[in-house]
């Protein structure tokens, strides 16, 4: 009996040493463009939100969601972060997409964080001054585009008399310095930097401006992506709105720039100057319902898109 309690003993020991298997990860490709708003992807792949739900998340720069979109329909991505006015301009042209997080939501409250910047020297003050001058957009047919239209004609001017030119963020301010264009409708982290000194300065703010409460920016995926695989989008969205509060929690820290400046490219000492903004831990499909009739208005759908059923239930609460 004892060399029997003995060998069980000694197999309980070897078992218990045993290296424990770790269960594979499950591939997502995330899609992003490297701005401020994007900054709970990066807290939840470096701070390991993703990783403890089994999840290993690959991210894929882009110029913006009407660049993304393209490739999220090619099975390219498995998620993009998009803008509200790419996301229902494609599904009105019959792409069957599901909005599954909050990513911007501009006020007129507290830092400004986005904003047309223009030459001090050139004294462009109001869209009527911008007639006959080129402005850069990061796409064409995307959010910054259709605010930057609506601000220039909600302040004297005709925005077919504007050129528009495609420029990624980060090199915005460089095209301003050069002058390859005339203005440029930015946002953080490069949009405080570029107004940070005398050079360039605030012409207008498009977004509060037009639409106060406005949700700019925002996760989407496919609806059949959503459909077949509900445990993986369990699980990302549970890790992205844990990376979204600890990032509220510690967005005016070191560690949260040096995050930021590993994506952006920016130096951390030129993010310690700026107050970086709260995000949104929750869609409100009331003010994207009313970005998608300004939509409307401004003829780039042909009829009234309901997006209550293309957002999904789990970025309302």
């Amino acid at each position: 009996m004892n060399t029997k309690r003995w060998i069980l003993k000694l197999l309980a020991v070897i078992l218990s040493a045993a290296p424990v298997v770790a269960q594979a990860q499950v591939p997502v490709r995330v899609s992003y463009i490297p701005i401020l708003d994007v900054a709970p992807l990066f807290v939840g792949i470096e701070k390991g939100f993703f990783k403890e739900q089994g999840l290993d998340v690959t991210a894929m720069p882009s110029s913006g969601g009407a660049a993304g979109i393209p490739g999220l329909m090619g099975g390219a991505y498995d998620v993009i972060f998009g803008n509200v006015v790419s996301t229902y301009l494609a599904q009105s042209q019959g792409f069957n997409l599901r909005v599954i997080a909050a990513g911007t939501k501009l006020t007129n409250d507290g830092e400004i964080t986005t904003g047309l910047v223009a030459r001090t020297s050139d004294q462009l003050k109001s869209g009527k001054d911008l007639e006959g001058k080129t402005v850069a957009v990061n796409t064409r047919n995307g959010v910054i585009w259709l605010f930057a239209r609506s601000w220039i004609a909600k302040t004297g001017g005709d925005p077919a008399k504007v050129r528009f030119r495609e420029v990624g963020f980060p090199q915005m301010t460089d095209a301003l310095r050069a002058k390859q264009v005339d203005a440029a409708f930015n946002v953080d982290p490069f949009f405080s930097a570029a107004i940070a000194g005398d050079e360039f300065e605030m012409i207008g703010q498009p977004y509060p401006e037009v639409q106060p409460g406005v949700e700019v920016g925002q996760w989407v995926m496919t609806e059949e992506f959503y459909e077949n695989h509900p445990e993986i989008v369990r699980k990302y969205t549970s890790a992205f709105r844990e990376a979204t509060a600890w990032y509220n929690a510690n967005r005016n820290t070191p560690e949260v720039r040096n995050i930021i400046s590993g994506y952006t490219k920016m130096k951390p000492e030129l993010l310690e100057k700026m107050d970086l903004q709260e995000l949104p831990t929750y869609i409100d499909p009331t003010a994207q319902q009313a970005t998608a009739d300004l939509m409307l208005e401004s003829g780039m759908l042909k009829s009234r898109l309901d997006v209550n059923p293309i957002i999904s239930p789990e970025a309302t609460q």
